[in-house]
């Protein structure tokens, strides 16, 4: 029987990616401002909680993602650059932006808490 070794990701390159989608997502909305980017905010927390499975503080890297999350709405917001269109049920896109930011934090630290526990 062999046995099967994962590599470790270091917390870096997944800050660099959670970073990367952050500025991605900024740049799209800055440049498209009539438009939402519905994925943006959900993806921000589970990224870091899908890479970050072998690293040593897997719930601090989802709540680095949220804390990205909740930045770049902030920064969307106060420049007047998230004002595109909401998905039902929400009222505006401050409001899906934020319950997709909690969706998908809630969603990160239930993958990792699943993987802690195997």
């Amino acid at each position: 029987m062999t046995t099967t070794t994962h590599q470790r990701v270091p917390d870096i390159s997944i800050l660099t990616w959670t970073v990367g989608i952050a500025s991605v997502w900024l740049i799209a909305a800055v440049i498209r401002t009539d438009t939402t980017m519905h994925l943006g905010p959900l993806l921000l927390p589970l990224v870091p909680a899908v890479l970050g499975r072998d690293t040593d503080h897997p719930l601090m890297l989802t709540l680095v993602g949220v804390a990205t999350g909740a930045a770049v709405i902030t920064i969307l917001y106060l420049t007047g650059n998230l004002n595109g269109p909401a998905l039902s049920p929400f009222s505006g896109a401050l409001t899906e932006s934020v319950a997709l930011l909690t969706a998908g934090g809630i969603a990160g630290l239930g993958i990792t808490a699943l993987r802690r526990s195997h």
